[in-house]
């Protein structure tokens, strides 16, 4: 989990207010400039219901500093209109029930205006912030590729060395140093995942595969994670195949084991199933590790989401299982998560569409 600097949370706190007192003095300027225009005008036209014309620093106040100054220059606003345009003049009594109702209804439209208003802003200044976010960590991951792929290389070759595996001291330090790796270039992986998909857009190449592959090559990829585990593999027999980019679906099924791996104590059970439903091939990954609670199973397919009760002691970007959704998904296939309770394991689940399979092609004699 990241944290904010506190110099830098002091800093962005201290941007947002500036931001805000600017605002609210555009919007001011607004009132006063509109004001002028509507007492001048007053003495050619009747302009005794203008308080729409007071919206227009509302909106300018919410687009760019939020719902507060929006609310202040609404107040402001109010009470120029009142003050200056309504009878009687130079006062704030308002005493015609036509001129109330008018003023209640500035009130709702300007709240009302100013929060959506408010609400596009920040989804603009979330949007930025995702593009900026997928940007810096698609460099950065990138960078990292060579010289990570340079030090996995040198660990692989170190924890092969007969010098180094007869060594009693050096030979745990190159499985570790070769584990730490493979793990890290997982976690940059991940991360390239998350920016293609979030930038480019997945474009699945669908072919007809049968779903054992899927299983064999996502247990296969996985091996050495799964070692400490008691692994069960179950694939009925006869399923039908499946039009799906497999290399996709292997990728999603292995974010589905390791996230089995990472949350289960060593030495317990993994299972891995393929069985028929419903016009789908379901997938299976189950474990009898932590578990998902109520509250948690709502999140976890949320871009960066972690349990609060993980983040101290597992490591990890919050993005597996996202992925795994977005794999899935992009081809044609749903995910879904269960879990009897916290501590009690949990079973995360692939569904693929079954199409009819073309049979081969009748050459006539």
């Amino acid at each position: 989990m990241l944290h904010v600097p506190r110099d830098l949370a002091a800093g962005l706190g201290d941007v947002t207010l500036r931001a805000s007192l600017t605002s609210i003095g555009l919007a001011l300027a607004l009132i006063a400039v509109l004001t002028a225009a509507l007492a001048a005008a007053s003495f050619v036209v009747d302009v005794e219901h203008v308080t729409i014309i007071y919206l227009i620093p509302v909106l300018v106040a919410a687009t760019r500093g939020g719902v507060v100054p929006a609310l202040i220059a609404a107040v402001i606003g109010l009470g120029a209109a009142v003050f200056f345009f309504f009878p009687p003049l130079y006062d704030f009594y308002v005493d015609s029930p036509v001129e109330v109702v008018d003023l209640v209804l500035f009130i709702f439209v300007a709240v009302v205006t100013g929060k959506l208003a408010a609400d596009v802003r920040q989804a603009k200044m979330r949007a930025q912030a995702d593009a900026l976010r997928d940007a810096l960590i698609g460099s950065v991951s990138h960078e990292l590729r060579t010289p990570l792929a340079s030090i996995m290389g040198a660990a692989s070759v170190l924890a092969q060395s007969p010098q180094i595996a007869a060594d009693e001291r050096l030979a745990p330090l190159a499985r570790v140093l070769r584990e730490e790796t493979e793990r890290l270039d997982s976690h940059i992986q991940n991360m390239l995942d998350a920016t293609r998909i979030s930038s480019d857009g997945i474009r699945p190449q669908a072919e007809w595969v049968d779903p054992c592959d899927i299983v064999n090559a996502a247990v296969a990829h996985r091996q050495n994670l799964l070692q400490k585990h008691e692994l069960k593999v179950t694939v009925a027999e006869d399923l039908p195949l499946v039009q799906v980019d497999s290399s996709l679906v292997e990728k999603a099924l292995g974010q589905f084991i390791e996230n089995a791996v990472k949350y289960s104590p060593p030495a317990s059970a993994i299972e891995i199933t393929a069985t028929p439903s419903p016009r789908a091939v379901r997938l299976t990954v189950s474990d009898q590790g932590a578990g998902i609670s109520h509250d948690e199973l709502q999140r976890i397919w949320d871009r960066f989401y972690r349990a609060p009760r993980h983040r101290d002691r597992i490591t990890g970007s919050g993005l597996g299982l996202w992925i795994a959704r977005a794999l899935v998904n992009a081809c044609g296939g749903r995910v879904e998560a269960s879990s009897p309770g916290i501590g009690h394991g949990a079973l995360l689940s692939i569904y693929l569409p079954v199409a009819p399979h073309p049979g081969p092609e009748h050459v006539d004699d």
